[in-house]
């Protein structure tokens, strides 16, 4: 059984203006393997300033593409394999699609005990795309094995975007365009002879064009025969990405001041490429920097908004026009 619910509550004017950077969706990931380092803090910061968060662990997550693994033929429409050390050994992995319509998980294989949890149909634990505003709930009940003993497995999600902003880790990594998103998670086994499960609560941070949530509070609880208890509260943050992947880390810009009638003080990297747009999405400027700081003539400009961006960088800066 499978529900899904989603609404969005937009004025029609910040939908209109804001909907280019407040909408997620579909990541463009590389075809080819790559590796995270994230650490582990038994702390749960709150909001988009992340930066004096303490690791007290640093776990690896590689991906790997799903058919070069050894289980392509049980997980045949998923595109990754998240593979992280397992406790207290081997690899376990998970299965995910990034399709144009979801961020599905498919099941997952146990390094330790070689046990395999194939899903009949994918979860689809985000939709793309997802506004300020979107509920998202999604859940599957199904039968699976191990070891001969036969269990059932409710599997539920359910996500609620929050907001958008410019999240700060630690070691001075920015991504900007961040969607804060409140998730709970279930996952409950039953079998004749008992029955459990891990409920996880907390937010997650999701950029753009990445594979996970770049960080996340959770808290783990433990429900075993209708008795829960909290085995762990904390996060867990992205620290680096190891190989093969390039992080959408903001570049620095500032434009002020907002209003401007007649000039404008722009500020980004001598050398970088600034684009405005108005916002019909047409061109207002294109210019190359020659300093740090130069300060523009918008006297021409017409009246209205204009987005200011670093070309191939994922930071905006919006200016009010007035003349």
């Amino acid at each position: 059984m499978k529900t899904k619910l989603r609404h969005v509550v937009f004025g029609a004017l910040f939908t209109f203006t804001l909907a280019a950077q407040a909408q997620f969706t579909q990541p463009n990931l590389p075809d080819h393997g790559f590796s995270f380092v994230y650490g582990v803090t038994n702390v749960q910061p709150e909001g988009f300033d992340w930066s004096a968060a303490p690791s007290i662990q640093n776990v690896n997550f590689d991906f790997v593409p799903a058919d070069s693994t050894a289980y392509a033929d049980l997980f045949p429409d998923a595109d990754f394999s998240q593979q992280t050390p397992g406790q207290p050994g081997g690899i376990n992995q998970a299965f995910y699609e990034y399709n144009p319509d979801y961020f599905g998980f498919w099941g997952g294989v146990d390094g330790a005990s070689g046990a395999q949890v194939v899903h009949p149909e994918v979860v689809e634990y985000l939709p793309y795309p997802m506004e300020v505003g979107d509920v998202h709930q999604d859940s599957l009940v199904f039968d699976f094995m191990v070891s001969g003993l036969a269990y059932v497995r409710d599997y539920s999600v359910d996500m609620e975007a929050v907001e958008v902003g410019t999240l700060t880790l630690p070691e001075g990594q920015v991504f900007e365009n961040t969607m804060r998103i409140q998730a709970n998670v279930a996952v409950f086994d039953s079998s004749v002879a008992s029955s459990g499960g891990i409920l996880t609560e907390g937010y997650q941070y999701w950029a753009p064009d990445m594979p996970l949530a770049v960080a996340q509070t959770h808290t783990y609880t433990q429900v075993i025969d209708g008795d829960s208890s909290v085995i762990f509260s904390g996060a867990e943050f992205l620290v680096d990405a190891a190989a093969g992947f390039d992080l959408p880390l903001a570049a620095s810009l500032e434009a002020y001041p907002s209003p401007a009638k007649h000039t404008l003080n722009v500020v980004a990297k001598a050398g970088s490429w600034v684009c405005v747009h108005n916002l019909q999405g047409q061109t207002v400027e294109r210019r190359q920097l020659t300093s740090d700081r130069e300060t523009w003539d918008v006297s021409t400009w017409p009246a209205g908004l204009h987005f200011l961006q670093v070309e191939g960088a994922r930071t905006t800066r919006r200016v009010l026009i007035t003349h």
